[in-house]
């Protein structure tokens, strides 16, 4: 804590004494010095640096109370690692902050020596590691940038570090937004040095978006308690709602204005072939993908079919476009084929006080995520379009439940189950819910005279979280009070999937760290 408050006062004073703080941490955590024996303590190299007798002491108290474990570490004595019990380090490194004390830990550690459970929670103190480290690097480029700023060198900073690093200016440039975004939203800044998000989740928060600078930090700060356990897809998704709920008049002007600039590519590639790329609004592409799918998925599971799904849906895209194929996935003039008799459709949920206009909040597109009112009362509008009352638990928006005492799902109780899960139930894991399996939590028992298939027992596994669960040693239990799903991996680590809300006007409590969790206040500035 003393090492925190030393380097937390220098941040909060600008840096006004970058060669005192220097020459403290040259004698702190990441230096290899022998340990303190008892007696006096002879003058470190900080305090014959430091004047004043309260400089003096509090380098002392520095020196004292983290200078012998990291010294013991740097002289590569790995005894009390090889006696430490592996579930106590594993703990220790789960809470362990990054900075140089927790870089040294894990240096003296040899991963051939730890159990399953502690190499990953090696990886992740390491991972933790390298985002404090990388926050160091954009608090550097940052300065780098302000001393540039309003002169000619400014706009060609970023071929100064794409050459300084051997990377594109396109990489390059990534870096400078960081850089540039973390120095306007200090609360991304505290949760890179801190380990909660990499620099790709930083560039995320940052990047995603059109909101004007006082609206980007509501979202960030409406979407970052949860962006540690978020894939950065998953985060995008949270801000693009969080953006059109703040601002859904700006959302709708910037939809209209990217519609104007639709438009479809011919990309030609090796191997005499070529990407087709459309730039679609949300609702046009999905409508297209769900006309390919209606004719790709019964080609596929056709007998003695051998193309992949995939290739069905590149099959079926061409044939439909150029006719050679009908909606329901005949060839013209030809009465085989494997119709459904259905028209392709698109799954939107959308609040009922949004489409009697009381509201505009966003509109939740399947396979896409959210989308303006107005695009979902479009598509909620269509002459064509079958409405489904969704009800959803006014405490937690998550969807209510429907029951079956048969082993498969009815109809209505596999579309609740997939309007509520949205995707795999795996964390993280993106394979939209209509292309999964329903699997039961608890294995179906056909002796058991009660209802088994219901929303509570049931969810979406694509297939490789399907075979997981069955073949990989994962265990899954549900808690049907909050909607989780708990995932218990071979190591005994345990990953929490939220429920997602169906319910567009709710709101998850906002989760609040503990006291003095900012990096300025526990790590210290970086770099190391």
């Amino acid at each position: 804590m003393i090492e925190h408050m030393f380097e937390w006062s220098d941040a909060a004073h600008g840096g006004s004494h970058p060669a005192r703080v220097s020459r403290a941490r040259t004698g702190g955590p990441g230096a290899a010095r022998a340990p303190v024996v008892p007696g006096p303590p002879a003058p470190s190299p900080v305090e014959a640096v430091l004047g004043s007798a309260v400089e003096r002491e509090l380098a002392r108290m520095v020196d004292e109370v983290f200078v012998p474990d990291v010294a013991w570490f740097a002289n590569g004595d790995r005894a009390r690692a090889a006696v430490e019990p592996a579930a106590s380090l594993a703990a220790e490194l789960d809470a362990a902050l990054p900075g140089p004390g927790l870089a040294s830990r894990l240096v003296a550690l040899e991963p051939a020596d730890l159990d399953d459970h502690t190499l990953v929670e090696v990886l992740a103190a390491w991972e933790r590691v390298a985002a404090w480290a990388q926050a160091g690097s954009a608090r550097a480029l940052a300065e780098l940038l302000e001393r540039t700023r309003g002169s000619a060198e400014h706009e060609f900073t970023v071929d100064g570090v794409a050459a300084r690093l051997g990377m594109t200016r396109h990489a390059a440039a990534q870096l400078v937004t960081v850089a540039h975004g973390t120095a306007g939203l200090p609360e991304v800044a505290d949760a890179l040095a801190t380990g909660r998000i990499d620099r790709r989740k930083a560039e995320t928060l940052i990047a995603t978006g059109r909101l004007p600078d006082d609206r980007r930090r509501a979202a960030v700060r409406e979407v970052l308690p949860e962006a540690e356990r978020l894939t950065v897809p998953q985060l995008r998704e949270r801000l693009r709602r969080a953006e059109i709920r703040i601002d859904p008049d700006g959302a709708e002007r910037r939809h209209h204005a990217a519609r104007s600039e639709r438009f479809v590519r011919l990309e030609p590639v090796d191997d005499a072939m070529a990407y087709l790329t459309a730039y679609l609004p949300a609702d046009d592409a999905a409508r297209v993908l769900a006309a390919v799918e209606q004719v790709a998925v019964p080609m596929h599971r056709t007998p003695g079919e051998t193309r992949r799904l995939d290739a069905c849906r590149a099959d079926a895209l061409v044939g439909l476009v150029t006719g050679d194929l009908t909606p329901t996935g005949s060839v013209h003039g030809s009465a085989t084929g494997p119709a459904t008799g259905r028209r392709p459709g698109v799954q939107v949920t959308v609040a009922a006080s949004t489409l009697l206009g009381a509201d505009d909040l966003p509109g939740l597109l399947a396979g896409h995520g959210p989308v303006p009112a107005a695009v979902a009362r479009a598509l909620a509008a269509d002459p064509d379009a079958t409405w489904r009352r969704i009800l959803t638990d006014p405490a937690t928006g998550v969807l209510t439940d429907l029951s079956s005492r048969s082993y498969r799902p009815s109809p209505a109780l596999r579309a609740a189950v997939i309007a509520r899960d949205i995707t795999c139930t795996f964390p993280g894991c993106r394979v939209p819910a209509w292309r999964t399996d329903l699997d039961h939590l608890d294995p179906f028992d056909p002796d058991r005279d009660a209802p088994q298939t219901h929303g509570d027992n049931l969810h979406a596994l694509c297939r490789t979280h399907h075979r997981a669960k069955t073949l990989g040693g994962w265990h899954v239990t549900h808690d049907p009070a909050t909607g989780t799903t708990r995932w218990t991996a071979p190591t005994g680590h345990q990953h929490d999937r939220p429920p997602t809300i169906a319910d567009p006007a709710h709101r998850p409590p906002r989760e609040e760290g503990p006291p003095g969790s900012t990096a300025e206040q526990q790590t210290g500035p970086p770099p190391f």
